[in-house]
């Protein structure tokens, strides 16, 4: 995977979105999202930047610790597409049987017209993410149907304003 020093304007979006994954939330560093923003990993698919917030104001619910070993800017980058390749180290809270997990995603923000995050999607391993929209079919639809509920059932459950969660 070739990649490139980050722009300055990437850079910024960038540093706000690790902020995200170093367990971090605050309001600045959702600023790069549109209300509409979509956030798909292969455990939830948050529609709207509430749901959003709550998957990642979660994750210190679930991590003692998130640490960014690597994060590099892939070539195929475009103007309205910043691909990341990100390897970020988690330790989980007490009593889990894997007590910790480094893992290397491919981060795919895709931006709209006016420079903000309007899908985000997190490919674990850069394998892609099951859809039906790729062809994989019922049981894509399947997985879909779930990361939704998934993604509902969390933000039921964790406050959507970083400062309550």
């Amino acid at each position: 995977m070739a990649s490139r020093p980050a722009k300055p304007e990437e850079q910024k979006i960038i540093d706000e979105v690790l902020k995200l994954y170093q367990l971090k939330p605050s309001e600045q560093a959702y600023s790069p999202y549109a209300e509409t923003a979509v956030f798909h990993d292969p455990v939830s698919i948050a529609k709207g930047l509430d749901s959003i917030k709550s998957q990642f104001n979660g994750m210190p619910k679930i991590f003692e610790s998130s640490v960014t070993q690597s994060c590099k800017v892939l070539e195929e980058t475009t103007p309205t597409s910043l691909v990341i390749d990100l390897t970020q180290h988690y330790v989980f809270k007490g009593g889990n049987a894997t007590p910790e997990k480094t893992l290397n995603s491919k981060i795919t923000l895709k931006l709209n017209d006016s420079g903000l995050i309007e899908h985000h999607e997190e490919e674990w391993e850069h394998e892609e993410n099951p859809s039906s929209d790729r062809g994989d079919g019922f049981m894509g639809k399947l997985s879909e149907l779930r990361k939704k509920f998934d993604a509902k059932l969390v933000e039921t459950l964790v406050s959507k304003d970083p400062s309550k969660a």
